[in-house]
């Protein structure tokens, strides 16, 4: 997953920040349109474009961007001649990256697109050569907004389709922002917490709910930055309030606690629900011969996993393909 939401915070136009995004990728490479990279003048970084190819140029460019505005860099990773940027990468694409200095006012309105985004909406950024802007997707933009939500509606995540035309010739780069991917993991034993911590590592935002005040501290001190809802199911409920595209797994080991929990999560629009266990034991707690669609279970991707932690890496990488196979919602009605 892209690393702004963890370069927003960053920002600040008090040092030498540049904000580079690849803005277009012809052939193969290791990220795709819409990946950001926050580099800073003292060598340190938040994200990562490649595996390590570009960024070493791209570090050396942050005077050279301060001084003159933003541009544009492309690199070209086809070829295998000695001094080449292909030279033993195998990425065998063309990459164009938009370097951006961090001002004062590119850090602030990045700031309150943030906060847009925080509260569950969708955001279009765009950028061209005369400036550019932002704005949450479904609320009355700008005439300029309006042209560009038209144009780039329907645009799906990670489809490369990246610029679009005014109409004049001048291409305008589109990035469509999301929320932080949310993940409830009910049940915070020790075969859960290695899902917190892996989930977390791949980007998502993670509540852990459970009754047991124990598991709860051993979450605490293994990933402190996981959110805990303690307390029995009517409190969970209280203090959560569920949104489109939320994703859910239920794995408290009590039968009676995975049901109700399973239960109430059935009247949420979530977007995955997966169930620790065999089909047999779910239908049990359901009360039914028939699963709902919308239930996985068992959870993961069948790799054979054994133990917390291979169980952990086949879950998230179930939750990642769910979601880079779903398309995206139209930017406006």
């Amino acid at each position: 997953m892209d690393h702004l939401h963890d370069i927003i915070p960053e920002l600040s136009a008090e040092e030498k920040q540049v904000l580079a995004t690849i803005r277009n990728v012809e052939g193969s490479a290791y990220r795709k349109e819409g990946t950001t990279m926050l580099l800073k003048a003292d060598g340190s970084s938040v994200g990562m474009l490649s595996s390590g190819c570009l960024e070493g140029d791209l570090q050396c460019r942050i005077e050279d961007v301060h001084a003159k505005g933003p541009q544009a860099v492309s690199y070209d990773m086809r070829g295998y001649r000695e001094l080449s940027w292909g030279e033993g990468t195998g990425c065998n694409g063309v990459i164009e990256v938009l370097l951006e200095p961090v001002t004062k006012a590119l850090a602030t309105s990045m700031r309150r697109m943030h906060a847009a985004v925080n509260q569950g909406k969708m955001v279009l950024r765009w950028t061209a050569a005369a400036g550019g802007g932002w704005f949450v997707c479904g609320e009355e933009p700008d005439e300029q907004a309006k042209k560009l939500a038209a144009q780039a509606a329907g645009m799906k995540r990670g489809s490369g389709r990246s610029s679009i035309s005014d109409g004049q010739g001048e291409k305008i780069y589109v990035q469509t922002i999301r929320p932080k991917p949310r993940l409830f993991i009910f049940g915070s034993g020790p075969d859960a917490r290695p899902l917190v911590q892996m989930a977390m590592r791949c980007g998502y935002e993670v509540t852990v709910l459970d009754w047991r005040p124990a598991y709860l501290d051993a979450v605490k001190n293994e990933v402190p930055e996981a959110r805990q809802i303690p307390g029995f199911p009517d409190e969970w409920w209280r203090s959560t309030a569920f949104r489109n595209g939320d994703m859910a797994v239920v794995m408290t080991h009590h039968f009676e606690r995975d049901r109700e929990a399973l239960v109430h999560l059935l009247q949420e629009p979530m977007a995955y629900i997966g169930v620790l266990g065999s089909k047999t034991r779910t239908k049990r707690l359901l009360q039914t011969e028939v699963l709902p669609e919308i239930i996985t279970t068992p959870i993961g991707l069948s790799i054979g996993a054994e133990g917390p932690e291979e169980i952990a890496v086949s879950v998230v990488g179930q939750l990642i393909a769910l979601q880079n196979s779903a398309t995206a919602n139209e930017v406006m009605a």
